[in-house]
């Protein structure tokens, strides 16, 4: 009786074996874990409702998504869409008032890079949730807007906006990505004059340079950093872009770069190859951001391009 017993265990024995080896095997892996651009882990929690947005770029991303109506507070600097100007203010840029942004009870902070020394860490130390977004690619921008939906139980309303910015990226890269080294002219974004400060690499912007045809002239430089002025020379830059602003700052950088004698020397200046861009468009890592990619190629390539209006 053991002997049949045995006999007919054992096949059933291994067929379970077999089993649980096919089910351990066709398991789904773990998730890679989820982090933000400071590199720190989001976990799970329910969907933010009261919202604070340190950054221009990222007040511009809840505006896309739809979600103002959870922003109780933005900084002085946050100023498209117009909508913005009128939410509570919890300071500048770099100088955000801590008590008046614990006043308002958030429940998700959006940060920047800018924070990561003083204010993200005070914010977390008092119990606040707060996510850092600062993508240095325009991908990652993209991405960055897709983690905010998420924060905010907005995926789906997110997914055609994403689509359609990643559509828009796809279309400048498929054209650009074609292109010889010696089809891409030497690209120089001054940002300042006194001392010249450029967009270096592990910038947005040297990203969207690259993504648009162009080559960084300062791509050695690290961020956005100063610079010699024989370097710009040195480099000879066949365009030059300058982000501008409603300010006169932007008046004094335009003039530098088209009537400094020294800056005459360079090829952009000698071919005419100057051009402005909103600095709103090309600082920010926004939706927009995707605007000016396309105005970028556009300066660089515009026999692929169509020009945009000066």
């Amino acid at each position: 009786m053991n002997n049949i017993w045995n006999k007919s265990f054992i096949p059933l024995a291994l067929t379970v074996v077999a089993c649980l080896c096919v089910c351990a095997c066709a398991a789904p892996s773990t998730p890679a874990e989820l982090k933000d651009d400071a590199g720190t882990i989001i976990t799970p929690a329910p969907a933010a409702q009261r919202i604070i947005s340190l950054a221009p770029a990222n007040t511009e991303i809840i505006y896309a998504l739809g979600l103002e109506n959870k922003l109780v507070g933005v900084t002085e600097f946050c100023n498209y869409p117009l909508a913005a100007r009128d939410k509570p203010k919890v300071g500048g840029f770099s100088t955000v008032d801590i008590e008046k942004a614990v006043a308002l009870n958030p429940d998700l902070v959006l940060a920047a890079e800018i924070h990561n020394k003083s204010v993200t860490p005070q914010l977390q130390k008092m119990g606040f949730r707060v996510v850092s977004l600062y993508p240095k690619t325009v991908q990652g921008a993209i991405q960055d807007i897709t983690l905010t939906a998420m924060l905010c139980g907005a995926e789906s309303d997110a997914s055609t906006l994403t689509a359609s910015l990643q559509k828009r990226l796809d279309a400048v890269a498929a054209v650009t990505s074609q292109l010889s080294p010696g089809l891409r002219p030497r690209v120089l974004v001054i940002i300042w004059n006194d001392p010249p400060m450029v967009a270096g690499n592990t910038t947005l912007i040297d990203d969207m340079v690259r993504l648009a045809g162009g080559a960084n002239v300062a791509s050695q430089v690290n961020g956005f950093a100063s610079i010699n002025l024989e370097s710009i020379i040195g480099a000879d830059p066949q365009v030059i872009i300058v982000p501008t602003s409603m300010d006169e700052k932007s008046d004094l950088l335009w003039n530098f770069v088209t009537t400094d004698p020294r800056m005459g020397s360079t090829s952009a200046v000698k071919n005419g190859r100057l051009y402005r861009i909103d600095g709103d468009l090309i600082y920010r890592h926004s939706p927009r951001c995707i605007t000016a990619l396309e105005q970028v190629a556009a300066f660089l390539h515009p026999d692929l391009f169509n020009r945009p209006a000066q």
